[in-house]
């Protein structure tokens, strides 16, 4: 089989495919177009109302309190902001705040709405998928939205509300759908006025909230000022403090000077005892007694010690003169050891005075050490007191410090919250639009006429490229290479001609097309053997070949020629209806019994020589008896006899008497129905004819409706002119 080689197409061919298919193009356009003249009519006309807002852009802050009560000013980024107002605009929560603040549960369109069926696809697969929901996910849904003043209106504003903004711009659009133009501009108007409120209460809701929490705050803190002010009032009362830093000083100081006291009184008892024990320490000697100052410094131990040294001379005086014995020296001893207990006798009474001011020293300091441990305990309580006076001296100051702040806090909350600024406007309220926004009749019938242009045409392309058909000569080419020997239009064979073109209307399309076959079959043998014999056959049934061989034995006969018409289709011949003769006897009988020739072949009176062969009698087995040599031979009398031998066989496809009959034959014709044969089909028995050798002459197409097909417009063309000009010899 030949590789089928697709030569590109040009814009004409394609021109000529939608002029071809025009029906089917003209179909998709009216459908398409009708059923969206049909959406039109029966779709509900829907509203819509804008209201437009402007947000100041200096106002687009949050104000805010840093440390110390400073004021601060935070700019917002637009986008930003656009971006979250959108997002509040679509909550179920401002939606179920506008139902409740507009009251639309007892509006008459809701009401309406709420209690309109629904109806349509979208509905069913709604409804649908609704029963597959999960239960779960249903409580979960009801007890969202069981705390929504009406579910189903929520449900409606969230489906037609929408907010427009624009970055490089500080308009905002509310925009609102519904099947009514008033309530439409109702509703917009109503959700742009509590979309300012609601702004603005989210605005302050922080420092209302915060002025709320500050206040519970302050009454607790006012409540902690006073009874820590209570305790510290009962604890000054109790110790019978007025003041302790006062009292605190007093006691300082005093203790300062017991501390000062109790030292002298230390270095006094320190000094008297050292005295008295210096002298205790030489009492019993008195050559030490000289030893101690004290002593020595004494004004009659000095006379008395003055009178020790003179006597002391005085007996070493006279014991140079008198001796140790003399009495003088004994009287001056005796005086001497008078003065030493003198001596040693004062001494003892320095010992005893020394002993006095070491007891009266040492009591003293024992007086005043007790003093002052009382007074250290005294100060040391008064310390205790005072760290428990701090306490909750302190636990006051700090609850009124804290007390103080609170309280000016919420002073600056509650004059936040008392400011009822917004950065939101309305500067074009949404009016009464009676244009509907859908459908948009103008936009949906633009769209239906391009749809179904392009529709059409892409219809008839999606057909033209499914349809698998020969409709040309250049597709015959390509497909098989063979040429054609001419087109034979559709004729309304129930008129009077018949089939018979050539014969009973020899001006039509149809006979001047077998005259060109004819001819182009005369031509083809001119420069090779003659062609008497040919073959007549086509791929499938009903494409006309007996029409063909019919009106093709016709045209040859025309000229002279003894054309003999053989109907070799022995399992389905009508080449007798054709003519109107007898089929009692035709080749099938002839091949059982060659005698009968010559009343087999039947002259046909009103065409001079033409003769018919018909099929006769149905045979069992056709393919055998025209594979016999009797049927060989007959052919080969044939063409002695007539100048031309036609062969009406059947179908290649069906059957392979064709291929047979081809064997035998000069040429073979291969008729086909044009724009219905299928390409595969053809270029088959197109390939099963060269596979046993047979030569093919060329193509009929046959059946083609040229009025159809702008390719053959020139038939239809001619085929008018032939008409008028009839009309007018008429």
């Amino acid at each position: 089989m030949d590789i089928v080689q697709h030569d590109e197409k040009h814009l004409r061919d394609y021109l000529l495919i939608l002029v071809k298919r025009r029906q089917i193009a003209a179909s998709v356009f009216a459908i398409i177009v009708a059923t969206m003249v049909a959406y039109l009519y029966s779709v509900t006309p829907i509203y819509q109302g804008s209201a437009k807002l402007m947000v100041n852009n200096e106002r687009s802050s949050t104000l805010t309190f840093g440390e110390g009560g400073t004021a601060i000013i935070q700019q917002k980024n637009m986008d930003d902001y656009y971006i979250s107002q959108a997002a509040i605009i679509k909550s179920r929560m401002f939606a179920d705040r506008v139902v409740r603040k507009l009251q639309l549960d007892k509006h008459s369109y809701f009401k309406e709405l709420k209690g309109r069926p629904k109806i349509g696809f979208k509905a069913t697969i709604s409804s649908y998928f609704a029963d597959k929901a999960d239960k779960s996910g249903e409580r979960k849904t009801e007890k969202s939205s069981s705390q929504e003043l009406d579910p189903f209106i929520t449900d409606q504003l969230l489906q037609n509300i929408s907010l427009e903004t624009d970055p490089h711009s500080s308009v905002m659009q509310i925009r609102f759908t519904a099947t009514n133009a008033a309530v439409a501009a109702e509703i917009a108007n109503g959700i742009a006025l509590e979309f300012i409120a609601n702004d603005l209460d989210m605005k302050l809701k922080p420092a209302r909230d915060a002025a709320e929490w500050l206040s519970s705050r302050l009454v607790e803190s006012r409540a902690k000022v006073g009874e820590s002010e209570s305790t510290l009032q009962r604890y000054r009362e109790g110790k019978g403090i007025v003041s302790f830093e006062s009292k605190e000083n007093v006691i300082n100081q005093k203790l300062t000077e017991l501390t000062s006291q109790y030292l002298q009184a230390e270095n006094k008892r320190q000094e008297a005892e050292l005295k008295y024990r210096q002298i205790q320490s030489v009492i019993d000697k008195p050559e030490l007694l000289t030893t101690v100052s004290d002593v020595m410094n004494n004004a009659v131990v000095t006379a008395l010690r003055t009178d020790e040294l003179s006597l002391r001379r005085q007996i070493s005086e006279l014991s140079e003169k008198y001796g140790d014995k003399h009495p003088q020296i004994t009287k001056t001893k005796s005086q001497l050891e008078m003065v030493k207990n003198n001596i040693n006798l004062e001494a003892r009474k320095m010992l005893g005075a020394a002993k006095s001011d070491f007891d009266l020293a040492l009591s003293r300091q024992k007086s005043i050490s007790r003093v002052l441990e009382e007074q250290k305990r005294e100060v040391l309580d008064l310390s205790r007191k005072a760290i428990d006076f701090n306490v909750i001296a302190g636990e006051s100051g700090s609850n009124r410090q804290f007390y103080d702040l609170l309280l000016k806090k919420l002073q600056e909350a509650s004059l936040t919250a008392g400011m009822s600024v917004t950065n939101i406007h309305i500067i074009d309220h949404a009016a009464v639009n009676n244009n509907p926004i859908k459908p948009n009749s103008g936009k949906i019938l633009k769209m239906a006429l391009m749809l179904g242009l392009f529709g059409g045409i892409f219809v008839v392309m999606f057909v033209e490229y499914m349809d698998d058909t020969i409709k040309t000569a250049e597709e015959i080419d390509r497909a098989v290479k063979l040429p054609l020997l001419d087109i034979v239009p559709l004729t309304d064979i129930s008129s009077e001609s018949g089939s018979h073109f050539v014969l009973n209307d020899p001006k039509s399309n149809a006979a001047e097309a077998f005259r060109t076959i004819r001819t182009g079959i005369m031509l083809s043998a001119l420069n090779s053997d003659p062609l008497k014999v040919l073959l007549v056959t086509s791929a499938t049934p009903n494409e006309g070949k007996s029409t063909v061989a019919t009106n093709l034995a016709v045209a040859m006969s025309q000229m002279g020629e003894r054309v003999l018409l053989i109907d070799v289709d022995m399992r389905r011949h009508n080449l007798h209806e054709f003519f109107d003769v007898d089929n009692s006897i035709g080749i099938s009988d002839l091949l059982m019994d060659s005698s009968q020739l010559s009343v087999a072949v039947k002259k046909i009176e009103k065409i001079p020589n033409l003769y018919v062969l018909t099929g006769g009698s149905l045979a069992p087995n056709p393919s055998e008896l025209l594979g016999t040599d009797l049927f060989r031979s007959l052919i080969a009398a044939m063409r002695d006899k007539y100048d031309r031998v036609i062969l009406d066989s059947p179908p290649l496809m069906a059957f392979s008497d064709s291929l047979v009959l081809s064997r035998l034959s000069d040429g073979v014709i291969l008729v086909l129905w044009g724009a219905k044969t299928p390409r595969s089909t053809f270029i088959k028995a197109a390939d099963s004819l060269k596979g046993v050798g047979a030569r093919i002459i060329g193509v009929v197409m046959n059946k083609i409706d040229t009025t159809r097909h702008l390719s053959y417009g020139y038939y239809s063309y001619y085929y008018s002119d032939k008409k008028g000009s009839k009309k007018n010899k008429k």
